[in-house]
């Protein structure tokens, strides 16, 4: 488990890092449902927050996995 949220801090640090480095108007697109092939255009503002917010549950998480 703890090597699972490892993976997933890393990928999140890397996410967060390129959305930094967008133009300030640049177009984000994403899939809402893994499995599809559809890209919806989201919020590059909003994805960064919900994205940050993931990013610090996992390490919480890691935390609590880790002090076991």
């Amino acid at each position: 488990m703890a090597e699972a949220l490892s993976i997933k801090i890393h990928e999140l640090d890397i996410l967060l890092d390129e959305f930094s480095s967008l133009r300030p108007n640049a177009v984000v697109y994403t899939k809402r449902v893994p499995s599809s092939n559809i890209l919806f255009m989201e919020n590059k503002d909003v994805l960064k927050a919900t994205k940050s917010k993931e990013l610090a549950e996992a390490k919480d998480k890691l935390a609590g996995v880790q002090d076991l």
